[in-house]
């Protein structure tokens, strides 16, 4: 398992993953904000008296985020049912840089990925989780013989370049096709460049979406995959108690009114509840 995350946190600490338009890589988006040193965060009591709580987003990268598009990305309204769960209204950080993400001021960082193993360098605490991701598999309708990563053998399969997911399957004998951004690999599924794509369930419910007459079928295999599946958490930057415990009893209460669940479908998603270590 440290071997294999060994590529996952360089990545991370990379920013290997950046958005683009409209989709971003599987762990790439949040995940490079999520690493970079920022300023010291707000205390509960000083966000409470500000009235505001901040996200730090991506400006052009739907479905997560988007500063110019309504509906505005799945992290933006997360953020703003946070925020008043929490009494206060969001602003948003938006960034685009690797400059303008280390000299953001935002409190939260929202999909930041729970793989302690990976958190060794980084500046947050992890609020309980509120969604299952991974790197699943995108299939054209009719595929047959594909259930799962182990019948990618000698398949055409597209692959972010350099990605984990690409030295494993590599490893597995698929015969990967290198990619730079994941709406380019659900492309190419539909037009039948290749057989399948190593995705995450976000970019292909969001494809699906856009392409209603034409949708993928999305195999969530990461359910069976731990080096390629991981729960989505609220990156708090170096919070105090007090915060963490009011973002947890927040989350809580969005994934159990359904409000979680609602903000997902609005972008095609599935809410997959976390798992328990």
């Amino acid at each position: 398992m440290r071997r294999l995350l060994g590529p996952l946190r360089r990545h991370i600490a990379n920013g290997r993953f950046p958005a683009r338009a409209l989709r971003a890589a599987a762990i790439g988006l949040t995940a490079s904000l999520a690493t970079v040193p920022l300023a010291d965060a707000r205390p509960l009591g000083v966000i409470q008296n500000r009235g505001v709580l901040s996200l730090c987003a991506h400006a052009n990268a739907l479905p997560f985020s988007s500063r110019k598009l309504d509906p505005p990305g799945f992290q933006i309204e997360l953020g703003r049912a946070l925020a008043g769960a929490l009494g206060v209204t969001l602003v948003v950080e938006w960034v685009t840089t690797g400059f303008q993400f280390r000299a953001a001021d935002c409190d939260i960082i929202l999909d930041t990925i729970a793989v302690p193993e990976a958190q060794e360098e980084r500046n947050l605490q992890l609020s309980r989780p509120y969604q299952r991701s991974g790197v699943g598999i995108a299939l054209r309708p009719g595929t047959n013989g594909i259930a799962g990563f182990a019948d990618l053998t000698d398949r055409r399969v597209a692959v972010q370049s350099g990605s984990l997911a690409a030295m494993l399957l590599g490893q597995r004998g698929a015969r990967t096709v290198p990619y730079g951004f994941e709406e380019e690999m659900v492309a190419a599924v539909a037009k039948g460049d290749v057989d399948a794509a190593a995705v995450s369930p976000a970019t292909v419910g969001y494809f699906n979406l856009l392409h209603r007459e034409a949708p993928l079928v999305m195999l969530h295999s990461y359910d069976a995959e731990p080096e390629l599946s991981w729960n989505l958490t609220v990156g708090l930057r170096r919070s105090d108690s007090a915060l963490r415990q009011a973002v947890d009893r927040a989350i809580e209460r969005l994934m159990s009114d359904g409000t979680v669940s609602t903000i997902y479908s609005h972008y095609g998603i599935a809410h997959r509840p976390p798992t328990t270590p």
